[in-house]
């Protein structure tokens, strides 16, 4: 009887102990935790930030209370922050700037999402970069990647939207460049490297600094530069083309144009022949009848390239004018055969003998023909 006593009396001490013990261990859990946040709050308050996200990252890991509690308190936390920052920002003792910066950082932790949206959405330094935001993301859906990208540029730092407009700048810039190098390696294809790297000059500031275009341009201009070690330079299709040019040996000259296109005059045939393709892969394309200039008055012979061109011209000189003219070199020009000055009166219908004043007369039809689809600095050659 005593000996049960006995043992009822240890198992109630055991447990009054074991009970002790368990609140003792729960107080000192819950004082720490405690000490926590508070120490969060502390370093929080005064924009130590990372300090603060260390303290919940390393401490306390293993207390029950802190997987309890730790959401829920960090919420209210924020909401209050929030709050206090409203009210500080409505009374002045706190600047856009500063509110922003802590704003961006409560949104980090994601526990009050809608309230930093709102918060953020009701400064009004941040309307115009939401705006672009979201005028960049319409942009981008529709294609429009240069306006998206002046768009996104502009976002402030402090946006919510900031690291998404990041992404959406990348891939914008992409999806340009993608485009624009498709098309430079067309031209590349076709020897025209000025024209590439013109199209990669003419882009807004912010590609301007962009490596792989820095890279592609330096391909292209190495590029260029192999293709005219293998040309003949101007002097010398001066010098030795203009002498040997004919319509047998014109894929053996190494002749570029800086257009699809390359003009043969045959002063001898009277002929003026169309090739079109690159260097050493000129086929004809046309051959029209012309009339040169008289010995007295000859058409120069030489390399020229294309320049302006116009509807109508008439000289007093002469009395005449000439529909469709396309310039070859100052007053050299090719044109219709000559007009009076009622534009309708044909003055002389001679071709396929010199009776020109230098220039190259051509029909109406033929001279309408090269305004029409010679482009400017297409290489013509005179011989």
């Amino acid at each position: 009887m005593h000996i049960n006593k006995y043992i009822h009396i240890n198992k109630y001490i055991m447990c009054t102990l074991l009970f002790g013990l368990v609140s003792l261990t729960t107080l000192l859990q819950v004082h720490e935790y405690k000490k926590l946040v508070n120490d969060f709050k502390i370093n929080f308050e005064v924009n130590k930030f990372s300090e603060a996200n260390n303290i919940l990252l390393t401490r306390e890991n293993l207390n029950p209370i802190k997987n309890l509690m730790l959401k829920k308190d960090l919420k209210n936390y924020f909401s209050d922050n929030i709050n206090t920052l409203k009210s500080s920002l409505d009374d002045s003792k706190l600047n856009t700037n500063e509110a922003l910066i802590k704003v961006n950082e409560i949104n980090r932790y994601g526990f009050n999402s809608q309230e930093v949206i709102e918060f953020a959405n009701s400064i009004e330094k941040l309307q115009n970069s939401i705006d672009n935001y979201s005028n960049g993301i319409e942009h981008f859906n529709n294609k429009e990647y240069y306006e998206a990208i002046t768009n996104f540029s502009t976002l402030s730092p402090l946006d919510l939207n900031y690291s998404e407009s990041l992404i959406y700048l990348k891939k914008s810039k992409d999806e340009i460049k993608k485009d624009l190098f498709a098309q430079c390696d067309k031209l590349c294809s076709k020897d025209y490297y000025s024209k590439a790297l013109k199209q990669l000059s003419n882009l807004p500031s912010i590609l301007n600094s962009d490596e792989d275009i820095k890279t592609k341009i330096s391909e292209i201009k190495s590029s260029k530069q192999e293709y005219l070690n293998k040309t003949v330079d101007s002097k010398a299709v001066s010098n030795y083309c203009i002498n040997n040019i004919s319509s047998q040996n014109i894929n053996k000259l190494n002749l570029v144009s800086n257009t699809p296109y390359l003009i043969f005059i045959d002063i001898n045939a009277q002929k003026t022949n169309i090739y079109k393709g690159k260097s050493n892969k000129w086929s004809l394309n046309k051959t029209f009848s012309c009339s040169t200039g008289i010995d007295s008055e000859p058409t120069p012979c030489g390399a020229f390239s294309i320049k302006e061109k116009g509807k109508w011209f008439f000289s007093n000189k002469f009395k005449q004018g000439g529909k469709y003219w396309t310039q070859i070199d100052g007053d050299i020009l090719f044109h219709s055969v000559p007009y009076a000055k009622d534009k309708t009166t044909v003055v002389d219908t001679t071709l396929n003998k010199k009776s020109s004043h230098g220039c190259i007369r051509l029909a109406l039809s033929d001279a309408k023909w090269i305004y029409n689809n010679i482009p400017r600095d297409t290489k013509v050659i005179i011989k």
